[in-house]
């Protein structure tokens, strides 16, 4: 099972567990860094270190406004997982 396929990602919280904890400890990393709302690997990516313990930081440059159902999802899911970082750069 690849988690990428044309540089695409399927939001699979546990499968891509595994793969990213093994980068997280032999690379020495201290600090996770994510961006872009839509990003389901940058929001998978800081879920998971900040549950390992990991500094996690998330920059965001564009802001959604509440015009249509799309903005309103984004600006809920955002909610939900900024709760979980240390710091946010928008």
């Amino acid at each position: 099972f690849l988690p990428f396929h044309d540089n695409v990602t399927l939001p699979n919280f546990f499968v891509f567990f595994p793969l990213l904890r093994k980068v997280l400890i032999r690379e020495r990393i201290d600090i996770v860094h994510g961006h872009q709302a839509t990003s389901n690997l940058a929001h998978e990516c800081l879920f998971h270190a900040k549950t390992m313990g990991f500094k996690t930081v998330y920059t965001d440059h564009s802001l959604f406004g509440f015009a249509d159902a799309a903005c309103i999802h984004v600006n809920k899911l955002l909610k939900f997982f900024l709760t979980n970082v240390d710091h946010e750069i928008c």
